[in-house]
Order: structure tokens, then C-alpha cells, then sequence
């Protein structure tokens, strides 16, 4: 589950913070989500999920989290993946204990992305003593440009592995000198989704042990 530091930085994008920006040229709108049942009182769930800064502490793909000081007027983490799979940078937009949920956008992360904003939320479950968590994210995928004569595929050009996923060594995101067909780029939403089903199943297994 390596990932090379030329893939990384092949990759890295600047993340923009408006939740209304117009998805730019070359990019495409997606939306991921993932949800999960946990054996435990709303308030006690909420107290792990809801400490910014804390996300080493219950997801088991964070090596770890900690506050960063970019903007006094913002409340900011770096968040250091496992593997070497990269770092990102999110700032906290809204956070409220009476509902439970907060929201945040992506400032810089490892995947060709821009316009990421998420959210996390804990609400009662169907049992008494139980709580649902939902993580939902929207962001632009930047598109690929699809070349029919030269495919490159993973099983002759196996790349690095990022949470269970095989990535392409040699992938062709849209450049301003790009020609060809754009089509969506379907592995970097995988990629997030994985992430946040690892993120709520380790929040789980914290929780429950």
C-alpha cells in the first residue's frame, strides 16, 4: 500500500475553501458517502469524532493529526496518511455540539482534486445506546484524457497500492495541452470512499473493543 513520492507529487493539487464554486474546466462534480451503525452513545462518539485535531486517535489510516497554525482566524490540521500516501491540510468551517456535526474543507490533499468540502455527523441509532456517523464529501475531480491507442492498465503496469486500490503509474489528467476526449477519472472517488469506510470502520472497532 506504498505510494512513490513521484506519484505523490504528480498528484498533490491546491484545494480550494468555496462550497459554491462552479466546477472548473476540465473537472468533474462527484459526491461520496459512507455511514456506519456503532454500540455506543451518541455524546460518547461524538466526543471522539468531534475533536478536530484528533482524527489519529480512531482512524486507523492517520498516522497522525495535530493543529497547525497557518491562519489565526481559522482552525486548521495536518493529517499524515499511513504508507506514505501523503498529507492534507483541513480547515474547520463549522463544528455544533447541540447537532452533533461538523464541516470542513480540504485545503491540499494527495488527490487531483479541488472544491472539497465534507462533513461528519453522529445521530442517534435504531437501538437505544447505539449512533449512526455519516461522512459525506463533494469536491471536482480533475478528468482524464482518454487515449484508445495507448491505454495504460494496471495489469501491465501494475502502480502502487492506496488503500487496496491499484493506481496507475503512468495516468494523463487534463493539461492545457491536452487533446482528446476528457472522461471521468472514477478511481480518485473510489480512493476517497475507501478512505472514509476504513476511517468509520477503525471509529467502530475504537469504540466498541
Amino acid at each position: 500500500m506504498k505510494v512513490s513520492t513521484a506519484v505523490i507529487a504528480a498528484v498533490m493539487v491546491g484545494v480550494g475553501a468555496g462550497a459554491q464554486a462552479a466546477t472548473q474546466p476540465g473537472f468533474f462534480h462527484e459526491t461520496v458517502s459512507q455511514s456506519i451503525t456503532i454500540n455506543a452513545e451518541p455524546a460518547k462518539v461524538w466526543a471522539m469524532v468531534g475533536n478536530f485535531d484528533g482524527m489519529a486517535l480512531w482512524d486507523s489510516t492517520v498516522d497522525r493529526s495535530v493543529s497547525v497554525d497557518e491562519n489565526q482566524d481559522e482552525l486548521s490540521r495536518l493529517v499524515v496518511y499511513k504508507e506514505d500516501v501523503g498529507r492534507e491540510v483541513d480547515v474547520l468551517d463549522e463544528r455544533s455540539d447541540a447537532d452533533m456535526t461538523m464541516r470542513y474543507h480540504v485545503k491540499s490533499s494527495p488527490w487531483p482534486v479541488a472544491h472539497y468540502n465534507a462533513r461528519l455527523r453522529v445521530s442517534r441509532g435504531p437501538a437505544p445506546g447505539t449512533s449512526v456517523v455519516e461522512w459525506r464529501g463533494a469536491f471536482d475531480v480533475k478528468g482524464l484524457v482518454e487515449d484508445p491507442e495507448n491505454r495504460v492498465g494496471p495489469e501491465s503496469h501494475p502502480g502502487p497500492i492506496v488503500f487496496g486500490l491499484d493506481i496507475e503509474t503512468e495516468r494523463d489528467w487534463v493539461s492545457p495541452s491536452s487533446s482528446g476526449k476528457v472522461v471521468r477519472d472514477k478511481l480518485t472517488p473510489k480512493i476517497i470512499t475507501d478512505l472514509y469506510r476504513a476511517g468509520l470502520d477503525s471509529l467502530k472497532w475504537v469504540l466498541e473493543r
